[in-house]
């Protein structure tokens, strides 16, 4: 991944919007070293919200929590298991919004998020924003679509991920210094700049990935994050097809 602290800016952004070609997730996953490094890093994640900010989280329906979807004129949207992994990311979003209302759990919290940020280019958060920006890039927009009009769309994508990962930095601040009101504010302005990126994703595909989601969680049944051929069996052969994809891309 090319993301860092100097590039993430929406400045930095419309630099890089000067043709499709040029955009930053055009080479967020390129399939060359440094994306083996980041499947690597995401292999040592378990699947579901615990694994990220070790809060379990009560399962929702997604749909609630988003906004209103995309004007721009889309021709094909991306594959349900390029969502897969922001769906979890989202959980587990949703779960530290929830953990840090007892200060009992600010040092977990604070460690954890700590070790999301450590890496630099290696880092949980840049492989999250990666995620993010290839699913942006992915998007095939109609032929018919001005010009200005996909770049407004995905500004406002690029924008939604980078609040995301700016309030999660202060919330670790705060953290820090024992602030309660910044903790409170920054977690919940976290979980708000998340959804407004899920706000621009269809509403079918949210219940795709959740009905994804929730099946291979019933699937895994010795709870090791990973799906075994048997447990596999427990799967439809379209969540199956989904699954291992998302693996194959993932980790």
């Amino acid at each position: 991944l090319i993301l860092s602290s100097q590039v993430a800016t929406s400045s930095g952004f419309s630099a890089l919007t000067s043709s499709r070609d040029c955009l930053p997730q055009r080479r967020a996953l390129q399939l060359n070293a440094e994306t083996k490094c980041y499947e690597a890093t995401r292999r040592k994640l378990i699947v579901g919200p615990i694994s990220l900010f070790g809060f379990s989280y009560k399962h929702q329906r997604a749909v609630a929590d988003v906004l209103s979807p995309s004007n721009v004129r889309v021709a094909t949207w991306p594959s349900i298991e390029d969502l897969e992994p922001m769906y979890e990311f989202k959980l587990s979003i949703d779960a530290l919004q929830e953990g840090v209302k007892d200060s009992k759990n600010w040092p977990l919290v604070k460690n954890r998020l700590d070790k999301f940020f450590k890496g630099a280019i290696l880092s949980e958060k840049n492989f999250y924003f990666g995620v993010g920006l290839q699913y942006m890039n992915d998007i095939n927009y109609a032929k018919e679509e001005l010009p200005n009009y996909v770049v407004m769309d995905q500004q406002a994508r690029y924008d939604a991920l980078q609040r995301t990962m700016r309030n999660l930095e202060n919330l670790k601040e705060a953290l820090a210094d024992e602030d309660a009101q910044g903790i409170a504010d920054y977690a919940k302005d976290s979980q708000i700049a998340l959804a407004s990126w899920f706000a621009l994703v269809p509403e079918n595909d949210i219940l795709a990935v959740e009905d994804l989601f929730v099946n291979v969680k019933k699937a895994d049944l010795n709870r090791d994050g990973r799906i075994s051929d048997d447990e596999m069996g427990s799967l439809t052969p379209v969540q199956q097809e989904l699954w291992k994809k998302r693996v194959e891309k993932f980790g």
